[in-house]
């Protein structure tokens, strides 16, 4: 379990569709050793982001100052710490993923859960909030047991 206060995990995101996991391992594994990295590219209408786990918060710190705003593949970087309350610290990671984009700054985890819930059972559900405001990036996730819920809902698109 990571703790708060030392973190070593970094959200990457605004990244190229040409930007792989190796290349991101390559760049990063300069700074320090990188445990692992997860590529998040599902999304269609939006560019790709990565998660970068360092065994050392002090390698992770070093990467953030190093390559936050850094081009790579002709796309500046955003590199931040990834952080989950420890209230919804659980492994969804077998679980099926629904990224929910253009949200009204108003609409909150509360509202997502509660719209989402007559499609199956939900494991996790979350706004994305800037770090430095609190305020709603305009993007959330919702997570599902059930990998048939996720088709549902593409198909009432």
């Amino acid at each position: 379990m990571e703790d708060e206060s030392h973190p070593k995990t970094l959200y990457v995101g605004n990244l190229s569709r040409d930007v792989t996991e190796n290349l991101i391992l390559q760049l990063f594994t300069q700074i320090g050793p990188c445990k692992s990295c997860k590529m998040i590219t599902e999304h269609i209408s939006n560019d790709p982001y990565c998660f970068v786990e360092f065994f050392e918060h002090r390698d992770a710190a070093a990467a953030l100052a190093a390559m936050n705003g850094r081009k790579i593949l002709g796309k500046e970087v955003k590199v931040n710490w990834a952080t989950t309350p420890s209230s919804q610290k659980k492994d969804t990671s077998n679980h099926f993923h629904v990224f929910v984009g253009d949200l009204s700054p108003e609409i909150t985890t509360d509202d997502i859960r509660a719209a989402f819930a007559p499609f199956g059972k939900i494991s996790d559900a979350r706004v994305v909030k800037d770090m430095t405001t609190g305020k709603s990036k305009g993007y959330g996730f919702v997570s599902f047991y059930n990998k048939l819920v996720r088709l549902q809902l593409r198909n009432t698109k």
